[in-house]
């Protein structure tokens, strides 16, 4: 278990300030040191890829004994395998890290599993420490029990990794400038003596001065008094890649980039001023392939008695040197970077911390406050110093006090506590609250010193849950009230339709005799009057018969009868029935009624949705008015459309025409008649089709769609 926050970021911080002048197998186990530690971990390792043939090799372990990693590489010797075959090849071949929760379950670490029995541990990371995009080595941390890494010491790994390679490579460039330093510095006394004795033995012997010049691993050059080249040694014509004849009798400043010309002209001038040139100083300089690189240069008068007649240079190409030295001022940029974060990281804890909106606390194991911020102290009605110091019991009831006593001989023992637990606070003012509390614990070197806890007050979520308790329990009974109401409805419905529908048969039979004259003869004026009788009788069965098909639609019991279906046929049958209605209003009917294919339904039911539509667009278009029927076939569908002349339904309207009676507007059903089942009916069959309906209006009219599955 990785530590509390602050010792991750002490951790981090503290991998990142590691000198990288110390010797390199110190730097790699005081990484080990602390990432161990702050996990709590049994062991750890680190594999680096080596620079030179780029294989990956254990470089440093810890906790695991002097000879482990000699060990593992003579235990994969003798199985014949490579190091990479355990689940460091994954990660190095992959770039992400590799979790085993129990190395007896994995598969790749069989051949190491004897080792692990002997040094103790179980479980395994292996984090990929990178360059970029590149895997340098891997930081690997074991367990001495099987372990499930979370996300936080997963993440808490991730840096530590990011940030040990970063120390790696860093140590890497200060070793080997160490050591270029150390070479160029003894290289550098060891020319400065060859140059005194050649200046010495220069009048003496010219052969032996041209033996030097020549030969002089440093480049040598002599320029006269304008800075063209007189001559240069094998060394210089290297280090500017060009021959003899290219350079002599060139300027010094043709060599020259543009920013360097200047402090070329600088040094020239101090010279002829009689200054003294002796400092070294860095130029850049244009090889004829165009390549750029930087040279140390060193240039001294060479006089004739008091008069100056040329220069004598001495030059060393350091671009390799400057290049590490950038290399290095930038790493060194971002560890001062990754330092200035982790203190801003810290400056926002502490912002955190003191401005949560939740209580936050420390105690001791003993019960005894550290520190607590300010939602802490207003739940608790007190200040800080009247808090600090004081023990747990002087502020909850006995109740709450025995609570956080067992959870934190719970939290001692190890165990985790998960659920949040409900506590009564005794406030300095007397008010008693409920807090609702989350512990965790502090580990310090594998004990736990402190224990962290969050308090929310509850008192008036607790007051509003016991209220919303009560209110359920009211909403509970209201809905069984209601249940019981709605059966009774449905009943009464069933009831009364079977009441009205028995003597309004009979009515409707006798009526229909009279009219027919099957028991006498009538009059003109009794026919029209039976007719009326007939008209408002049908209607009132017609009434029934719907309450009743929505009695079975709520009760889930409206059954369809299904077999194929000519929705041609269903639809010219229908034209013929409500032939008299067109009549009577003068309605013109247009047909768009393409040859379809027959359907799977119920005919009857079918029918009595597209007679409501066309009876609708007949109730509500004027006379003299038009009504358009279209049917077509659309892919795996048919869609049938009527469309009618008639009132406008309203906007705010439309979204509700297909609710239990419900009219398009208040004075519709005055009107025009009927109480709003109708298309209530329409929509519950077409729904049992797998179909859809729907309804389109605007001030030309309206227009009801329905499109039906071909088969269900």
């Amino acid at each position: 278990m990785v530590n509390d926050e602050k010792s991750k970021l002490r951790a981090l911080n503290e991998i990142s300030s590691i000198d990288i002048t110390l010797e390199f197998d110190r730097i790699l186990e005081r990484i080990l040191d602390i990432t161990c530690n702050t996990m709590n971990a049994h062991s750890g390792t680190i594999m680096l890829v080596d620079e030179a043939d780029g294989k990956l090799k254990m470089v440093a372990s810890y906790r695991l004994g002097p000879d482990y990693i000699e060990k593992v590489n003579k235990t994969a010797e003798e199985a014949g395998v490579e190091i990479t075959s355990s689940p460091s090849g994954v990660v190095l071949e992959t770039g992400k890290y590799y979790t085993v929760p129990n190395i007896f379950d994995e598969p790749r670490d069989k051949t190491w599993l004897h080792l692990a029995k002997d040094v103790g541990f179980l479980a395994q990371i292996f984090m990929p420490m990178k360059r970029g995009m590149k895997v340098t080595g891997l930081l690997n941390v074991y367990m001495a029990e099987t372990h499930h890494f979370t996300d936080e010491e997963i993440d808490f790994l991730t840096i530590a990794a990011s940030q040990a390679a970063s120390v790696v490579q860093n140590a890497r460039i200060c070793t080997r400038l160490k050591h270029n330093v150390f070479e160029l510095k003894q290289y550098k006394e060891q020319l400065e003596e060859k140059i005194k004795e050649a200046y010495k033995d220069l009048f003496d012997s010219e052969a032996k001065y041209r033996e030097l010049f020549e030969n002089a691993q440093e480049g040598i050059c002599v320029n006269d008094i304008n800075g063209r080249f007189l001559s240069i040694n094998k060394t210089g014509l290297q280090i500017f890649r060009c021959t003899p004849d290219q350079i002599i009798g060139t300027k010094f400043s043709e060599w020259l980039s543009k920013d360097s010309v200047d402090i070329a002209k600088s040094s020239f001038e101090k010279l002829q001023s009689g200054e003294s040139t002796e400092e070294q100083v860095i130029r850049e300089i244009i090889r004829p392939n165009g390549e750029r690189r930087w040279i140390e240069i060193k240039i001294r008068a060479i006089k004739e008695y008091d008069k100056i007649i040329g220069i004598h240079s001495m030059i060393n190409d350091i671009t390799e040197k400057k290049d590490m030295e950038l290399k290095l001022r930038y790493y060194n940029e971002k560890l001062r970077m990754s330092y200035e974060k982790l203190k801003i990281a810290e400056v926002k804890y502490r912002d955190l911390f003191e401005n949560a909106t939740d209580g936050i606390y420390i105690h001791d194991v003993d019960g005894y406050f550290i520190k607590i911020n300010k939602a802490g102290l207003e739940i608790f009605g007190c200040l800080g110093e009247e808090i600090i110091g004081s023990h747990l019991s002087e502020w909850l009831s006995p109740v709450s006090v025995e609570m956080v006593n067992e959870n934190i001989r719970d939290l001692v023992s190890g165990k985790t506590i998960d659920k949040p637990a409900i506590l009564e606070v005794a406030r300095k003012d007397g008010k008693q609250r409920l807090g609702e509390i989350k512990l965790k614990p502090v580990n310090y070197e594998d004990k736990i010193t402190e224990v962290y806890g969050i308090i929310r007050d509850v008192t008036e979520k607790n007051r509003l849950e016991q209220k919303l308790a009560g209110y359920h329990e009211q909403i509970e009974q209201s809905y069984e009230y209601l249940k019981e109401a709605h059966r009774a409805k449905t009943e009464f419905i069933s009831n009364i339709t079977h009441e009205l529908l028995t003597p309004l048969t009979s009515i409707r039979g006798y009526t229909e005799l009279i009219n027919d004259k099957m028991i006498g003869d009538i009059n003109d004026e009794q026919k029209e009057k039976l007719q009326i009788i007939l008209r408002n009788t049908n209607q009132l069965i017609g009434l029934i018969h719907n309450l009743s098909i929505i009695a079975e639609i709520e009760n889930n019991i409206l059954e369809l009868q299904i077999k194929s279906v000519s929705i041609n046929e269903t639809i010219i049958k229908i034209l013929q029935d409500i032939q008299p209605q067109l009549e009577c209003k003068k309605i013109s009917i247009v047909q768009d009624i393409h040859t379809l294919p027959e359907i799977d339904g119920d005919e009857e039911k079918l029918a009595t949705v597209i007679l409501n539509l066309i009876v609708n667009a007949i109730k509500f278009t004027p006379e003299n008015g038009k009504i358009s029927i279209t049917a077509v076939e659309e892919g795996d569908n048919i869609r049938i459309s009527i469309n009618d002349t008639g009132t406008r339904i309203p906007a705010d309207k439309l979204p509700f025409i297909f609710d239990r009676f419900h009219l398009a507007n208040n004075t519709s059903g005055k009107k025009y008649g009927g109480v709003g089942l109708g298309l209530v009916i329409s929509k519950a069959i077409i729904e049992m089709h797998n179909g859809i309906i729907w309804a389109e209006s605007d001030e030309n009219g309206s227009t009801f769609n329905i499109v039906l599955p071909k088969h269900n």
